[in-house]
């Protein structure tokens, strides 16, 4: 389900409701155990998306997975000179400075954060970040401190080729934070006809065992999701004809991509 913002700043928690059986018989009172919820998410102003939700590892350990998703910024503006770096830097060859002028940039920020509950999490649990680049936009993604990308293809658009670096999807290992930068050519005055500033509605964004390429999957289970679009978000552009929440045992993902 979408928990919808009602105000900017507000806090994203999983929404559980029990459901119970119909029929004419007396109910038979039974000890229920109340539903875990995720740690609550505080949503900044500039927010356009809120996830959460509790992640299982195989030994019985849980984590609280959170990830916030900022406005897209024109590649120009003072606050997204650390977005512009690390791109450039990873994307040499690739994607330059005067590539991101001429082209209209904007980038996103998304923040993920895996954080323990109980247990001890295992460093080795290797877990797929959302979004990964839409090859129908040209968009770009890079890892910053605390995530990696690997050389695999998410999209299999690549068909056996090297997978450019500005293109190779990211991951996270065991707990911990880091942020990832979308970059979206000519979204300043709209790409493939979406208005401006909403590429990135057509990605998605969260974390998945299912891991990019070849590479396999995690065994992690994954449970009480739940997304925040904020007022901001609708703004520019959410949610589209293909948003949708991804929720399962696999993945906790929500956003509007077709790929």
């Amino acid at each position: 389900m979408r928990v919808r913002a009602a105000v900017v700043g507000l806090t994203v928690v999983a929404l559980l409701t029990a459901c119970g059986t119909g029929g004419d018989a007396a109910p038979t009172p039974t000890a229920t155990v109340p539903a875990e919820k995720p740690a609550a998410l505080d949503l900044p102003e500039d927010a356009v998306l809120g996830l959460v939700g509790i992640l299982t590892a195989p030994n019985g350990a849980t984590a609280d997975l959170a990830v916030i998703v900022h406005a897209a910024l024109p590649w120009m503006v003072p606050e997204a000179a650390d977005a512009v770096a690390a791109t450039v830097a990873r994307c040499v060859g690739e994607v330059d400075g005067s590539v991101v002028q001429g082209r209209g940039f904007t980038f996103s920020q998304v923040d993920i954060r895996l954080t323990g509950r109980d247990g001890e999490w295992p460093d080795d649990l290797t877990l797929a970040v959302l979004p990964q680049p839409n090859p129908e936009v040209g968009s770009t993604n890079v890892a910053g401190d605390g995530l990696r990308q690997v050389e695999a293809d998410a999209s299999g658009v690549f068909d056996g080729l090297a997978v450019p670096r500005c293109s190779q999807p990211t991951v996270l290992d065991g707990l911990g934070e880091g942020t990832l930068y979308l970059g979206i050519p000519q979204d300043i005055g709209g790409v493939d006809d979406l208005a401006s500033f909403t590429g990135w509605t057509v990605h998605d964004f969260g974390l998945s065992a299912v891991l990019p390429g070849d590479l396999g999957a995690s065994d992690v289970a994954f449970t009480a999701c739940a997304s925040a679009l904020t007022p901001l978000g609708e703004e520019l552009g959410a949610p589209n004809g293909a948003w949708a929440e991804r929720f399962s045992a696999t993945g906790c993902s929500v956003g509007g991509s077709t790929a």
